[in-house]
């Protein structure tokens, strides 16, 4: 992101003429150029120095442990003596010998300050550095004695004594890089201060033509359509100029066909207007119509389905009690007949059932639609709810041999709507039942303080990823053709997200096809109705 030039240097250049910006620009450039060379340099010149003062104080690390291996064989004193002498040393800080096992024997200061020491970057066969801190370097380097110093040694083998652990300085070197850095500075800007000079020259060659023109352009901004560029100064300004008289020229001609185009916009703009009013007019009487259709539909839809609930609960309650006559005439008659009326009369019962729920279902939408659903809590008990609900659609299950298996956790009272609560439920159920063959169904609920949870997981045919999207819509199913396998009107997984907005709720769905579905729905606790905003038409009780 580009950060915005401040208003008073925008409204500077505006306002400066361009040699001045051309100045401005270029001194600020060249002590850029020279700042960075300054830098870049003196930064390779001090890496450099740095590397090479590590291993020169690598080196002297190495000679004053050679030279101070005899310490190991006198007393501690002796060693204070010898490292005092070596912290004398230009440019050393600190000194500490070591034993062989890296326990610290000597230092020059507080034993406290070698306390943060890397030990195990110590080697033993040569010098190496150890770590640095803001102020030192540390050198370490082992200090042998060789076995020919002794006569009743073996030739050509030594012995490891101890380690000599010096912090070197970094100051001498910084005070180095910062002279460095100095004198780079100073010869850069020296040699921006004449690239300058040498700019301003060949600037001004090129800025005063351009003058020239911009009053050319002036005059023209005042009306004096007549005035031409005079053609002067490098070949680039002379094509400049060419240019800038060949565009008057073209301007004006482009004046007359613009003053004649701009009739004809005006013309056919009038006509545009004059055409959108009318489509307008259209657009709201096709909206009227649309809208008075969806009402008329919604009223058809609930009084048609309201008829058809009366006979059909005749029906039901004729079969059910028909099935109790033939259990009282179980002796008195043919056993095969008797078996044969009571399968038809259970035939019956359940086609009756299935029709009786596809018509609760085509009701509910319709209220929903003409807004005239409710939400009605109570105190209830969830896993006697659950209870319930498994096994009422145990038949149903079993008509596939499906195995329903619940896990309930969490509280189990809670302040919901159960009829609501009760639906989405069954239809999560009643729609895994229906899609899965020979399976499991889970249906796992957790209640808490905040939310209760329902998931149904089932094993069954899925649905393709490119239809998940659809399946909460009215009438929709993943098979819509005239020979679909499964039944059903399409409304369940409509009305269940429609329950569940109606209770600011939510359902999300996982699916494999092939390997089954996962539904989840999401409703927070508790759900308070007092400044509630619910859905106009919708209303909120709450059974204390």
């Amino acid at each position: 992101m580009v950060t915005p030039l401040p208003a008073w240097l925008r409204e500077w250049f505006s306002k400066s003429r361009f040699h001045n910006q051309i100045t401005l620009i270029s001194t600020i450039g060249l002590l850029a150029l020279a700042l960075t060379f300054a830098l870049v340099s003196s930064e390779f010149l001090s890496r450099r120095l740095e590397r090479f003062s590590l291993e020169v104080l690598g080196q002297l690390t190495g000679k004053l442990a050679q030279e101070s291996w005899i310490i190991f064989l006198g007393s501690a004193d002796l060693a204070a003596e010898r490292i005092v002498q070596i912290a004398a040393f230009p440019g050393v800080s600190k000194v500490a010998v070591l034993k062989p096992n890296r326990e610290i024997w000597v230092t020059s200061n507080h034993t406290d300050h070698w306390l943060s020491l890397k030990l195990s970057a110590i080697e033993q066969d040569r010098s190496a550095f150890v770590q640095d801190d803001l102020y030192e370097w540390y050198f370490s380097a082992p200090m042998h004695l060789e076995t020919d110093a002794t006569p009743l040694a073996t030739p050509h083998e030594s012995q490891l004594l101890g380690y000599l652990v010096v912090a070197w300085r970094k100051e001498p070197l910084r005070q180095l890089q910062s002279g460095l850095f100095a004198l780079n500075g100073i010869i850069a800007l020296f040699l921006a201060i004449g690239i300058n000079i040498g700019f301003q020259y060949f600037l001004r060659r090129l800025t005063d033509p351009l003058d020239r023109l911009s009053q050319a352009i002036q005059q023209l901004r005042q009306g004096e359509m007549n005035t031409r560029a005079a053609i002067i100064g490098p070949a680039e300004t002379r094509e400049m100029a060419h240019m800038f008289n060949a565009l008057l020229e073209e301007i004006e001609q482009r004046r007359l066909e613009s003053e004649h185009y701009q009739e004809k916009l005006q013309q056919q703009h009038r006509e545009l207007e004059s055409l959108v009013a009318i489509r307008t007019q259209d657009l709201q009487i096709a909206r009227d119509a649309a809208l008075t259709a969806v009402r008329y539909k919604s009223e058809f839809m609930a009084a048609i389905t309201h008829e058809m609930r009366m006979p059909l609960q005749s029906i039901l309650g004729y079969t059910k009690e028909g099935q109790r006559a033939l259990f009282f005439l179980e002796e008195d008659a043919d056993p095969v007949i008797v078996s044969h009326l009571s399968n038809y009369l259970e035939t019956v019962h359940n086609a009756s059932n299935d029709l009786l729920m596809r018509i609760n279902q085509v009701l509910d939408l319709a209220a929903f639609e003409s807004h005239k659903q409710e939400i009605k809590l109570e105190k209830i008990d969830i896993l006697t709810l659950l209870e319930e609900i498994v096994a009422l659609l145990k038949p149903l299950s079993e008509r596939n041999d499906n195995l329903i298996e619940m896990r309930f956790d969490g509280l189990r009272q809670a302040r919901l709507d159960p009829d609501k609560t009760r639906q989405i439920i069954r239809n999560l159920l009643d729609n895994a039942c229906k899609f899965t063959y020979a399976g499991l169904i889970l249906l796992e609920v957790t209640c808490s303080q905040d939310e209760l949870v329902i998931e149904v997981v089932d094993n069954g045919v899925g649905i393709p990823p490119n239809l998940l999207q659809l399946i909460f819509k009215p009438f929709w199913q993943a098979d819509m053709s005239d020979s679909r396998r499964y039944g059903g009107t399409g409304l369940g997984l409509a009305i269940t997200h429609n329950l569940c907005q109606l209770m600011d709720g939510d359902i999300a769905v996982e699916s494999t096809l092939g390997l089954g579905s996962s539904f989840r729905v999401t409703i927070p606790l508790p759900i308070i109705l007092s400044g509630r905003q619910v859905v106009p038409g919708f209303r909120a009780l709450d059974v204390k």
